[in-house]
């Protein structure tokens, strides 16, 4: 098993008002090349914070505290930004949310794809480029290349933004829950798409707060809550026995069965800028402990059931007897 990308103790955090809060905490991940990795959980959870982070694509109010980065055994944080030129679009690629705040308005597709092919290639530029529009599933290749992003619908965009993934060669991959904005059917193209760079040996970082889309393309899974991460497992495990009360009240709130009805997480989650003790999930936790208003649960591999250390499921709950 070979990662990718390896984060260790990344804190991150925004001045606001004189004050700081911090919205990573002391964050371990580790991704492993040729698999499709889930970062999940509500909107403010540091998701978009943490792939931010591993591009250095911060707002000027946050700072980065602590922490590595490590990709291809070279530490981002510690890059200067002309080196960073060289990963950046190259090495790992970015799919956000609105493609259209990554796409020039003032210039062509065509034009913005000729500025990822590579140097060296520049002489068979029109054919790399039409077999990456053709390989995102793009017909009307002439049309579209003359076309500006205000011509295009959000999902032509989004497949623009793989296509130029395909040009650079990028091995890893960061989608910031890249169907957010589009209908099922679109959805699901986009989704297939991702599939296809997997099993091209890909590595790809989803974003979402959609366990279904989960459940059916992701290998790993992190759910993550206000900048804690509270549960991580193979997506198969975490789906058939959820462990953290989080973890089980997202995936309450999914549909299943006809007829049933849904389960809603009490409360809303707080702002960065409330200071919760303990565990940050207890305001809104049906079955909290005592303990779990005053000290944080740290992520352990959880014993029994179908959790075992072979299988690196971990969990953050003082519910469960922890192992070390």
């Amino acid at each position: 098993m070979q990662n990718i990308l390896e984060v260790k103790n990344l804190s991150v955090g925004f001045n606001i008002e004189d004050n700081f809060y911090y919205a990573l905490n002391n964050i371990n991940l580790s991704f492993e090349k040729g698999k499709i990795h889930a970062l999940a959980g509500e909107s403010g959870c540091g998701k978009s914070v943490f792939i931010n982070s591993v591009l250095r694509l911060l707002a000027k109010n946050a700072r980065i505290k602590s922490g590595e980065v490590i990709f291809n055994n070279q530490n981002i944080l510690n890059l200067k930004e002309n080196e960073l030129e060289n990963i950046r679009g190259k090495k790992i690629s970015l799919i956000p949310q609105d493609p259209f705040m990554s796409l020039n308005p003032l210039y062509t597709i065509e034009n913005q794809l000729l500025e990822v092919v590579d140097k060296k290639d520049k002489n068979n530029s029109k054919t790399i480029i039409q077999n990456a529009l053709e390989e995102v599933r793009i017909n009307n290749i002439k049309n579209v290349l003359a076309s500006y992003p205000h011509e295009l619908s959000g999902g032509m965009k989004q497949r623009v933004i793989i296509a130029m993934s395909l040009i650079s060669n990028c091995e890893l991959i960061l989608a910031d829950e890249p169907t957010t904005a589009l209908d099922v059917s679109v959805s699901n193209s986009i989704l297939n798409l991702l599939l296809n760079l997997k099993e091209k040996g890909k590595t790809i970082i989803l974003i979402t707060h959609d366990l279904s889309i989960v459940s059916n393309y992701c290998d790993t899974t992190t759910i993550m809550y206000l900048g804690d991460i509270v549960e991580k497992a193979p997506s198969n495990c975490l789906f058939k026995n959820p462990k953290h009360p989080y973890t089980k009240a997202l995936l309450a709130a999914l549909p299943t069965k006809k007829g049933k009805k849904l389960e809603n997480i009490k409360g809303q989650i707080s702002p960065i800028t409330d200071i919760i003790t303990g565990c940050k999930f207890h305001p809104r936790c049906g079955c909290k402990l005592d303990k779990c208003v005053f000290e944080k649960p740290v992520l352990k591999l959880c014993s029994g059931s179908t959790y075992s250390s072979s299988n690196n499921s971990e969990v953050a709950c003082w519910l469960y007897n922890q192992i070390k």
